[in-house]
C-alpha cells in the first residue's frame, strides 16, 4: 500500500514538474511584437490609467515584483517576449525592469502580450478593450475571471466612458 502511495507521488511530482518546464518554456520562443492589431492608443491608456492613474514615476512595489505605471511583472515581460529599449539586451536580468519604467516601451510590452493573448475573455463574443484590459489584468492564460468589484475595473470603466462620451473610440 505504501508503495503503491508513493509511486502515485512520485508520478504525480513528474507530471506537474513536465508541466511546469512545458509552461515557462512557452514564454521563452515569443518575440516582442508591439504592433497594434486592434489595440488603441485610447485603450491602452486606460489600462495605465487603472493600473497606477497612469503614474510615469511609478517605480516597482510588491517586493519589485510589478513594475512601472502598467505594473508589469517579469514573467507578464517574458510573456511579451521580452520588449527592451533601444540598444538593451534581453540577455540583461534588469531590462524587463528598465523597460517597464519606460512608458513607450512599457506599452510596447503590453501590446505585445495582448496579441499574444487576444482574446474574448468576457464572452460577448467580440474581441474589445474590455477583453484586453481583462487579459492586461488576469494575464492571458486564465482572463476570463471577472473584474467588475474590482478598483481597477471601476477605474478602467470611468477611463473608458470618459473617452466614449467624448466621441472617440477605445
Amino acid at each position: 500500500m505504501q508503495t503503491q502511495i508513493l509511486r502515485r507521488i512520485t508520478s504525480l511530482v513528474l507530471v506537474l514538474g513536465v508541466l511546469v518546464l512545458l509552461a515557462s518554456g512557452q514564454g521563452n520562443n515569443y518575440v516582442c511584437d508591439p504592433s497594434p492589431n486592434g489595440l488603441s492608443d485610447n485603450c491602452i491608456g486606460c489600462i495605465c490609467e487603472a493600473s497606477t492613474r497612469c503614474n510615469q514615476s511609478t517605480q516597482c512595489v510588491g517586493g519589485n515584483s510589478f513594475c512601472g505605471p502598467f505594473l508589469i511583472s517579469k514573467s507578464f515581460w517574458i510573456d511579451a517576449g521580452r520588449c527592451v529599449l533601444n540598444g538593451d539586451s534581453i540577455q540583461d536580468e534588469n531590462s524587463w525592469r528598465r523597460c517597464t519604467l519606460d512608458i513607450v516601451c512599457a506599452a510596447d510590452t503590453i501590446r505585445s502580450y495582448i496579441n499574444r493573448f487576444k482574446k474574448d475573455c468576457n464572452g460577448d463574443g467580440l474581441v474589445t478593450c474590455q477583453d484586453y484590459v481583462m487579459i492586461h489584468k488576469n494575464g492571458g492564460w486564465n482572463c476570463g475571471n471577472s473584474l467588475e468589484s474590482t478598483d481597477f475595473w471601476k477605474l478602467f470603466q470611468k477611463c473608458e466612458n470618459f473617452i466614449l462620451s467624448s466621441g472617440q473610440n477605445i
